[in-house]
């Protein structure tokens, strides 16, 4: 078809746009290529045949009928090219009839062309889409449009390309199985400015591989995707945020259980250490050794009493022989159902061969109720050295019952022999419920096993 000129110096240009469609000249009238409404005449036209040396397939060309008057420059200067862009370039005014190639094609890029009025911008830092746009006179959903590769909407890399036309388009990349006519058909785009917005003649010099720039459409619902695409990754990232705090706080989780199993581990290791020393015969040694000295320190006693009876008794009467087992008319078990497990002086936990074990354990469950091992006055009852505990005063000895979880009586208050001071617990420093129980002469603790029938 052959085109009205251009606006500009050269009013007798003739377009010539070889075989993308064939409209109508009703139909081009309502769609302009340019700024006028182009007649339509066909090449079969008197005086319109190509001259030999003009290829009508040559690649983003159109072809321009110069009419008397009109010069290689001029023709150059309608299509804002170089004149070298022209298949002539000779000076002074062309032959009246002559047709000139004109080049439109502007860059290749590695994987395929584009069409002309589309560069290549390379990202600098601190380059975002909106700044791009704004300074190539376009919105961010244009710019979008003609890249449509992108994966976000504004994460921007230095370095990397962005292309932007000239005006708003889609620039769609050609792939196997499509053609020029079937996207312009597609897009809904005007055929005629598809022509030359990409420098096209025929449709078959675009390629698989090479862009298309459809005029006038515009990728609104791409910059949705992207949003939303954004928004899934920042939830996405939130969610192994998440996940990760999580996996740390399992991690923390197994790592207190892994402590706690090796402390238990660690005191059921003692325990069980204790148990084989409880039954070992260097510990039946020492029981042996220390009911021996019990035996002695009784005796002693006993001889020390019978001692201050002679001597306190009127002359000539009868003095009975002193118990082994009396302090204020003997001592008897604070405990009905007992099992001893610290004997006097024995050094068989940390804290005993740290601070010396005056009196004996005796192992009970909790709650189980501890009597007064003898009649005496209470001058402690509540929180003490043994935790809650209870001390009496025999007149004779001093007796300490430890560790209760509560105590019975109050302070001041006089007890009889087998009268019950409190209860069996774990108070104060201890490893499990028990009564700890101390008897003291003269200020001085002794084997209570000693002194008990």
């Amino acid at each position: 078809m052959i085109h009205q000129p251009l606006s500009g110096p050269v009013r007798t240009v003739t377009l010539i746009s070889l075989g993308l469609m064939t409209l109508s000249a009703t139909a081009h009238a309502t769609s302009p290529v340019l700024e006028h409404a182009l007649p339509q005449v066909t090449l079969r036209a008197p005086g319109l045949t190509l001259p030999a040396h003009v290829a009508p397939t040559r690649p983003g060309a159109v072809y321009v009928v110069a009419r008397a008057g009109d010069t290689a420059q001029a023709i150059a200067d309608s299509y804002g090219v170089d004149v070298s862009a022209l298949s002539t370039a000779r000076p002074g005014p062309l032959p009246a009839g002559a047709v000139v190639a004109v080049s439109l094609r502007n860059a290749v890029t590695e994987d395929g062309q584009l069409p002309p009025g589309v560069q290549v911008y390379t990202v600098q830092e601190g380059d975002t889409m909106a700044g791009v746009a704004a300074r190539h006179g376009l919105s961010v959903t244009e710019l979008l449009s003609a890249n449509l590769s992108r994966e976000t909407l504004d994460r921007l890399s230095v370095g990397e390309r962005l292309f932007i036309p000239d005006a708003p388009g889609l620039l769609v990349r050609i792939k196997d199985g499509q053609t020029v006519q079937g996207l312009t058909h597609a897009y809904r785009a005007d055929p005629a400015r598809v022509a030359l917005a990409n420098g096209i003649g025929l449709p078959n010099e675009l390629h698989v591989g090479d862009y298309l720039l459809l005029p006038g459409v515009i990728a609104t619902g791409f910059r949705d995707q992207l949003i939303a695409r954004q928004e899934r990754q920042k939830e996405a990232a939130r969610q192994a945020r998440v996940q990760a705090q999580y996996e740390k706080y399992l991690a923390y989780q197994d790592k207190v259980k892994t402590q706690k199993l090796k402390r238990q581990y660690a005191i059921q290791e003692q325990y069980e250490k204790y148990l084989a020393y409880q039954k070992s015969p260097q510990r039946q040694a020492l029981i042996a050794k220390y009911e021996a000295q019990a035996r002695y320190d009784a005796a002693q006693r006993a001889a020390a009493l019978q001692a201050r009876a002679v001597a306190s008794a009127p002359r000539g009467s009868t003095v009975r022989a002193a118990s082994s087992g009396s302090v204020g008319g003997g001592l008897i078990w604070p405990l009905r159902s007992y099992r001893i497990t610290s004997r006097f002086g024995e050094e068989d936990i940390e804290f005993h061969k740290e601070f010396f074990h005056g009196g004996v354990d005796l192992a009970a469950p909790y709650g189980t109720p501890i009597y007064s091992a003898a009649s005496g006055t209470v001058t402690e009852s509540g929180y003490g050295a043994f935790g809650n505990n209870v001390y009496t005063d025999t007149g004779e000895a001093l007796i300490i019952y430890g560790h209760m979880s509560r105590t019975a009586v109050s302070v001041g208050q006089h007890v009889q022999r087998g009268d019950v001071l409190g209860y069996v617990g774990c108070s104060g420093m201890c490893t499990g419920p028990h009564l700890h129980f101390e008897v003291r002469l003269g200020g001085r603790p002794v084997n209570p096993l000693g002194l008990l029938p």
